[in-house]
């Protein structure tokens, strides 16, 4: 069972003193703008550009970093804290302070010692502000139309937090053989007696014939999350990301945002991908085979150069009490699409199937007057 969650102030969170940015002009932390694209400092407003490359990204040979293990993510000048409710690893800047979780809102979080990880090589970095995420859920929640009323009129939003959810991404060059049966349809005309009345009518068959191949493909970016902790059901439904957004890592883009460390290993992180993989290369011969079906299809599939990259990409996490039962929702940082989970109003749902009843009963009516 859950715990309680604690109520915490997060302006108060946000404004901890850091040593990471400093502002050069007033010496005030200094957060990265989402819509500047650089560091602004919350006092003076003084910007200040981040050393970072974009362009083509570097992958990492999957089997080495299996056998050869890793460095720590903690040189990057961070820290990680631990829930101790619901076990998620919050990554941010090192002299900032955590006070709850961003997943559970549990106030039972704790510093962890640093560990040997994968640090992450790539991001793509914030470009919705947290005034536009609000923005973009207000405007969402309005036009889900069995919401009730009283949501859309009184939805405060104070605990949204913009936090860079932990992905793998994987290349593989993949060859293929295939063995399966086609299936083509034809027609049979024949005669029955229906009534006393003769008949005709087509009767489907299905000629099958045996195939086989070979089929070559190249798998770029199979985006796998790293998470566990996330509701998954509602990160689907945001997460897609343009990947060429995607620039270097750097510390400077965690500062007044939050960082998941990945709780997927990689290994993990490839079974799932592997069968994405799978998946699509099952789809893409099928549809190859041709035919009206396809039936005992097996693909006999070698891995070839896999590679993977870590990478961050950012979404607003948040929730919301409504009926004393917390709802979550989610919005794409980088596009600000909105996907969750909200109440839905009896009464509105009652009115709907009414009013269909209604629509239903004038029809037939209608139908019959004819």
């Amino acid at each position: 069972m859950s715990e309680k969650v604690d109520e915490v102030n997060v302006d108060e969170l946000k404004a901890d003193k850091t040593k990471v940015n400093m502002c050069p002009s007033c010496g005030g932390k200094m957060n990265f703008d989402p819509e500047m694209g650089m560091l602004k400092c919350q006092y003076c407003n003084t910007t200040k550009e981040i050393d970072y490359q974009q362009g083509e990204t570097v992958e990492n040979p999957f089997k080495e970093a299996i056998s050869e293990g890793v460095r720590s993510w903690s040189e990057d000048d961070i820290q990680t804290v631990v829930c101790k409710n619901c076990g998620a690893q919050i990554v941010f800047d090192k002299y900032s302070r955590a006070q709850f979780c961003n997943y559970c809102g549990s106030s039972h979080v704790s510093v962890q010692a640093p560990e040997q990880i994968i640090p992450p090589g790539y991001v793509v970095p914030f470009a919705v502000s947290e005034k536009k995420a609000g923005e973009a859920f207000k405007l969402w929640i309005g036009k889900r139309w069995f919401a009730p009323n009283k949501l859309k009129s009184s939805f405060k939003n104070n605990r949204l937090l913009g936090t860079y959810i932990p992905y793998w991404t994987f290349d593989t060059q993949t060859f293929n053989r295939y063995t399966a049966e086609r299936g083509d349809y034809y027609y049979v005309t024949k005669t029955r007696t229906v009534n006393g009345k003769t008949e005709t009518y087509q009767e489907r068959h299905t000629r099958w014939t045996s195939v086989s191949g070979n089929y070559e493909r190249f798998f770029d970016d199979v985006l796998v999350s790293a998470s566990n902790k996330v509701d998954t059901h509602i990160l689907n439904k945001v997460d897609d990301f343009n990947l060429g957004g995607l620039v270097s890592y750097k510390p400077d883009f965690l500062s007044g945002f939050f960082a998941e460390k990945y709780s997927v290993p990689l290994d993990e992180g490839w079974t799932e991908g592997k069968s994405i993989v799978d998946q699509t290369l099952s789809n893409e011969i099928t549809r190859r085979i041709g035919g009206d079906e396809v039936r005992f299809l097996n693909i006999s599939t070698h891995y070839d150069d896999i590679m993977f990259k870590h990478i961050l990409l950012p979404v607003w996490i948040s929730s919301y009490l409504f009926g004393e039962k917390s709802y979550n929702f989610m919005i794409n940082g980088q596009t600000g699409a909105v996907q969750g989970a909200y109440p839905k109003s009896w009464i509105k749902i009652t009115l709907a199937i009414i009013a269909g009843l209604i629509a239903v009963g004038l029809i037939y009516i209608l139908i019959s007057s004819q």
